[in-house]
């Protein structure tokens, strides 16, 4: 069945072709509610379909149908009601004459159709022998077992499939996502380390298989293995260190870091539960024996946190941010990807204003992993264990210049455009003495500058955005001293 198609077809009662190997093991409902809230209108299936030689089948759409002479892999609609897995193994048959393969989920491609609506096709694939014979359906007059880097005229979204599932199946020991899924123990969990250098910066590996991933050392739970144990497997494996052995300490005491759960998405598509434990520190002699197994990982770096925000997709860095909160307050914290809207914040920025027209700054210092380094800004920093957002810019204010504020409301956004990743902004109203200012222990100097000084100094570009809010509120009374 086309996608072009309507549903009326759906209505007409047919045998259901056998499907193996996916239905217990994914929820595609999850991900199909997932597809929908994120603007999908349609489903849809497809399957690629390679002979032992490693060829995909390529069939060609008649002249009668639509975009005639276009090659494709097999697929189409869902049916109203059909289960996923049921509607791949049913179109399969359908176009090929092939039934009763193992079919196994890969990815998903999203695209529109050709009545516009957007389509996310749930992409499946299976082997066959060489050889296999094919039965074509009146909707296509020819079929061909192609090389994938010779592929006959077909869309891109479905040659960007084939490509990327080519190039992963050449990866020694990968599978698709709905074969490898049952190797491991169901529900998914992980096990994996923090480690540090002894100036602080985080351990991360560049993953083999995608380089723009950043990994801890660790991996997915085995069969009778416990989070903890598969942390110490997987470090020796792609570290070529035994944590136990190097930091007896540290690891002897199994420190739990965070556990993070983590909700099924379209590129881990069930759900997964992670135990983030400490690791210790690395000396540079422990560095230097490092060992990465190829297979898995190109390079290994020491950063810091501000550091990998440049290395690290959004969602990465703020999972990184996350743990090392975790790892700062010494009491486990239990996190969830994605971070309810009510705690999607890893730090808070200040504005403290008086009513004389003056902004609370400080002098940053200049020294690597430094945000801003030899700037002028506003007091601000990094959430600690379970804070609020007004908790910890209270707290922040106290650290950094000595003041107890109150009274904080939120500043409009968008202050992401701004260089303020996961960050929560906020406002105060100081009304105490200058004689209460002092430095803390963060920067080089704090003091009280006129608003229409600031811009004079050496600031960050969001000020600019700031700024007039601030001269709007001037004569505002939101907070006082304690």
């Amino acid at each position: 069945m086309r996608l072009e198609e309507s549903g009326a077809a759906a209505a007409v009662p047919r045998a259901r072709p056998r499907v193996r190997g996916v239905r217990q093991v994914i929820d595609f409902q999850v991900l199909t509610e997932l597809a929908f809230r994120e603007g999908v209108e349609r489903i849809g299936v497809g399957v690629v379909v390679r002979d032992a030689s490693g060829r995909i089948l390529m069939i060609r759409r008649a002249a009668h149908d639509v975009l005639p002479g276009l090659w494709e892999y097999p697929g189409g609609g869902r049916e109203d009601g059909e289960p996923v897995p049921a509607g791949a193994a049913r179109e399969l048959a359908e176009e090929t004459g092939l039934t009763g393969l193992p079919l196994e989920y890969a990815r998903h491609l999203d695209f529109s159709s050709q009545r516009g609506l957007r389509v996310r096709q749930f992409v499946f694939t299976a082997v066959v022998p060489d050889g296999t014979p094919v039965v074509l359906s009146p909707d296509h007059d020819g079929h061909q077992w192609a090389d994938a880097e010779r592929l006959p005229p077909t869309g891109e979204g479905q040659r960007a499939v084939i490509e990327w599932l080519t190039g992963r199946l050449a990866v020694p020991g990968w599978r698709p996502a709905g074969g490898y899924l049952t190797t491991v123990a169901r529900p998914s969990a992980y096990g994996c380390f923090l480690v540090t250098d002894p100036r602080g910066r985080v351990l991360g590996m560049r993953s083999a298989v995608d380089p723009g991933v950043w990994n801890f050392p660790g991996g997915n739970v085995e069969h009778g293995e416990t989070p903890f144990s598969t942390a110490l497997r997987e470090a020796r494996e792609e570290l070529g260190l035994d944590l136990a052995a190097e930091n007896p300490e540290a690891v002897a005491r199994r420190r739990l870091v965070a556990v993070i759960h983590e909700q099924a998405g379209a590129d881990q598509p069930v759900p997964a539960c992670g135990f983030v434990f400490d690791g210790g520190v690395l000396t540079r002699e422990q560095q230097a024996r490092i060992r990465l197994d190829p297979a898995e990982h190109t390079e290994w770096r020491f950063e810091t946190a501000h550091d990998w925000h440049a290395r690290l997709t959004p969602a990465r860095y703020q999972r990184l941010r996350q743990v090392l909160r975790a790892h700062r307050s010494g009491v486990p914290l239990y996190l969830e990807r994605p971070t309810p809207t009510d705690d999607d914040f890893e730090g808070v920025l200040v504005f403290v204003t008086d009513r004389a027209g003056r902004l609370l700054m400080n002098l940053r210092e200049d020294r690597p992993g430094m945000a801003w380094p030899g700037y002028w800004t506003p007091i601000g920093g990094w959430r600690e264990a379970d804070e609020s957002a007004r908790e910890s810019a209270v707290r922040e204010v106290r650290e950094e210049a000595g003041l107890e504020i109150t009274g904080l409301r939120p500043l409009p956004d968008p202050h992401h455009d701004h260089g303020l990743p996961l960050t929560r902004v906020l406002h105060a109203v100081w009304e105490g003495p200058d004689s209460d200012l002092r430095l803390g222990d963060e920067g080089l100097a704090v003091r009280m500058v006129p608003l229409d000084e600031v811009l004079g100094l050496k600031v960050p570009p969001y000020l600019h955005h700031y700024l007039p809010l601030l001269a709007a509120a001037a004569d505002q009374s939101t907070g006082s001293t304690a």
